[in-house]
């Protein structure tokens, strides 16, 4: 039940865009360090198991056909139910108590990946990683953004994205060179990444509860208090226009936020089905585009790619606004993966060059898959919408890569390319259909309940664009 607050309209909000001083700086960058380490985990798994999967791992454990696809789909699969059940456990009990918890049960199933010996314990631990890959979803970004400042909160929650770009490209590159240099050591490949999991546990340790959500339950003294004193603020700006609301999942499914959620979860879908369904089995792709044995290194350079793309738009979102930063790429992706699909009748170059152009449109859009899930619904259930959306969009993706092997063994490399093709250019109509443009304004004020037919797709434009 929603109740109004009793403390809105105190003309504070500026002070919340004040230039940072040093100890806010310090505590923001803490913040994304430790939320970023949850996303450069999520990218860094998701390429282990590629990567182990393309070496010695494949044969050492014995791995058939569908425990090829069921290991490929193991930490999306996971990040579905722990995006959308710990997401609405995380609105009931705080962002802080479940932002350890999910990082203890990440390394220990990577440590558990040193020990596999069949294919089936790399599925279970698969899907238990994602389980907590799912969990971080919902707790990091919301809580990384419910810290920020409305003119450089794309800056912060567009790190996140880079970080998780950032983590495949380590990731695969650390299973080249074993696969390359030492192929017997996929288990390695497999395992490694309890090391960053360790790292962010320990950078994690004592960070606050999310001032908002303590709003959102009436707990207004103890979140005025964290605001200020991390933040190292004069007031506590649009804090106090919170809404004292209970956690109920319901409201993202109301008149007021259905549009948000569809939006959210299926933009999220357009941009990752295709992406995850190239990017896992890249090299088969780019053999089918004809790049021969050089496969396995054009995967890695499109890894980077996608990195530049998002590093470029990382720098642009919050001068430009969040609609050019998924409009125009969502075509381009559309554009380029259907004209690689007519690989056959152009030159290998023209291919190949079509695939790293959508893998560098995929970058510049893939920044927003970490900003608007976080902008578009409120504290009471922020952590529940982005787990949602995040679940959603591992179905597409999960859809994508278990699904990629028999259309392409059925029909052909041009026919995934065509369906893939098509998935991004519907996400560019919905897009311009529905997509706001948020950059600028404070969370309550892209939080807010509305009137569904009154939510603008364009409500407020940076001064700076």
């Amino acid at each position: 039940m929603m109740r109004a607050h009793g403390m809105r309209g105190h003309g504070q909000r500026p002070d919340h865009d004040a230039p940072l001083t040093p100890k806010s700086r310090h505590f923001l960058r803490r913040l994304t360090f430790a939320t970023g380490g949850g996303m450069f985990i999520d990218g860094f798994v998701f390429a282990t198991f590629a990567a182990a999967m393309a070496g010695k791992a494949h044969e050492a454990l014995g791995v058939t056909g569908f425990w090829d696809q069921a290991i490929s789909a193991s930490v999306l699969i996971g990040t579905f139910f722990g995006g959308l059940v710990l997401g609405y456990i995380t609105d009931r009990i705080g962002r802080r108590p479940m932002f350890t918890f999910d990082l203890i049960l990440f390394s220990t199933c990577a440590l558990l990946l040193f020990f596999v010996t069949a294919a089936w314990q790399v599925f279970v631990l698969g899907v238990l990683m994602g389980l907590a890959v799912g969990a971080d979803y919902s707790i990091g970004s919301p809580l990384l953004g419910e810290f920020s400042q409305s003119k450089n909160r794309g800056h912060f929650l567009g790190l996140l994205e880079i970080n998780w770009n950032v983590g495949y490209v380590v990731a695969y590159l650390i299973g080249y060179l074993i696969n390359t240099y030492e192929p017997t050591w996929w288990r390695v490949i497999l395992g490694c990444s309890i090391v960053p999991a360790l790292i962010s546990l320990v950078v994690r340790h004592g960070l606050p509860e999310s001032p908002r959500w303590l709003v959102s339950k009436g707990r207004e003294q103890e979140a005025v208090d964290i605001y200020t004193e991390e933040l190292d603020l004069r007031s506590p700006g649009d804090l106090l226009e919170e809404t004292v609301e209970d956690t109920d999942y319901r409201v993202l499914f109301s008149a007021e936020y259905i549009r948000r959620t569809l939006f959210a979860s299926l933009s999220w879908s357009a941009i990752v089905m295709p992406y995850f369904a190239l990017t896992f089995f890249g090299p088969t792709i780019l053999r089918s585009l004809g790049l021969g044995d050089q496969s396995l290194l054009g995967a890695l350079l499109g890894t980077l790619t996608a990195l530049v793309g998002a590093l470029l738009s990382w720098r642009l979102i919050d001068r430009v606004g969040r609609r050019a930063m998924i409009i125009p790429p969502m075509f381009i992706c559309g554009f380029f993966l259907l004209l690689a699909a007519a690989y056959q009748q152009l030159p290998t170059a023209i291919g190949v060059l079509a695939y790293f152009g959508y893998l560098f449109s995929y970058g510049v859009m893939s920044i927003t898959t970490g900003i608007y899930p976080e902008e578009v619904f409120p504290s009471s259930v922020r952590a529940s919408g982005v787990g949602f959306s995040s679940s959603v969009s591992r179905i597409a993706a999960a859809i994508g890569t278990f699904g990629l092997p028999w259309v392409n063994d059925t029909f052909g490399t041009p026919v995934v390319l065509i369906i893939l093709g098509i998935v991004s250019v519907l996400g560019g109509v919905m897009c311009v259909a529905w997509a706001p443009e948020t950059s600028g304004l404070a969370l309550t004020e892209t939080s807010h309940r509305t009137d569904p037919h009154a939510y603008k797709r364009s409500a407020k434009v940076p001064a700076s664009a």
